[in-house]
């Protein structure tokens, strides 16, 4: 992650407290993700959060500890970009006394992505196209069907994107299509129907880059924008 600016640290000063954190746990042998929310920044000292009580915080108790490494991702809704604030740190202390607090250290490093902001945001997230017509239900179960492209996203907005993958067999611009991705952190799996915009031939890869829209409404496609951001952002 590239050095914080003025501007990304003003982001994550301002964020209001109860925003929706999500909190990776760093450990050698098993990923742990927990969702707490901010309770408020020391700018420049700390971030506090809110310890959990539902049982994955129970489950993860041995590794929420002094110095423990984490990685911490908010998305800033109430901004009107709703900036996307990500970043590694370590915990500081456990403080149950003043009403279960978990203090984490302020970052040196940070990522911010503007969410509703019009230019493509580069990433790089695993993806599979799939024909319109495969009747895929929203959790992913129907194994029996397979994609017709296998690829990543290369860059995304809640505009449109483009998709760098296996190419597609007679494909044109206008075609629709459904787009998959399976979100790691949270063990889910998106769909969202698309519509090609434009075709560009890799040769020497083999590949296409398929630029989409997405045929969904605003709503739905800032929250499936978000998850994929929010995805990228975990690697």
């Amino acid at each position: 992650m590239a050095n914080p600016s003025d501007k990304d640290l003003a982001h994550l000063d301002n964020i209001s407290c109860n925003t929706e954190v999500n909190l990776q746990v760093l450990t050698p042998t098993q990923a742990i993700r927990l969702k707490t929310r901010l309770i408020g920044v020391d700018s420049g000292k700390a971030v506090i959060l809110a310890l959990g009580k539902d049982r994955q915080w129970q489950l993860a108790s041995e590794f929420v500890t002094h110095g423990q490494g984490v990685v911490v991702r908010i998305i800033n809704a109430e901004d009107p970009e709703a900036n996307i604030v990500a970043f590694r740190s370590k915990i500081l202390k456990l403080l149950n006394a003043a009403g279960q607090w978990l203090i984490i250290e302020y970052p040196k490093q940070l990522q911010s992505v503007a969410l509703r902001q019009h230019s493509r945001i580069p990433i790089h997230v695993e993806a599979a196209i799939y024909s319109i017509n495969s009747n895929l239900d929203v959790t992913g179960d129907n194994i029996s069907v397979k994609p017709i492209s296998r690829g990543h996203l290369d860059d995304i907005s809640i505009k449109g994107g483009a998709y760098l993958g296996e190419t597609i067999a007679e494909a044109s611009a206008d075609d629709e299509f459904q787009l998959q991705v399976n979100i790691e952190h949270s063990m889910e799996t998106l769909y969202i129907p698309i519509q090609i915009k434009n075709i560009q031939p890799i040769e020497q890869a083999g590949l296409c880059q398929y630029g989409f829209c997405m045929s969904e409404s605003g709503e739905d496609i800032e929250q499936f924008v978000q998850k994929v951001i929010l995805s990228h952002l975990m690697q």
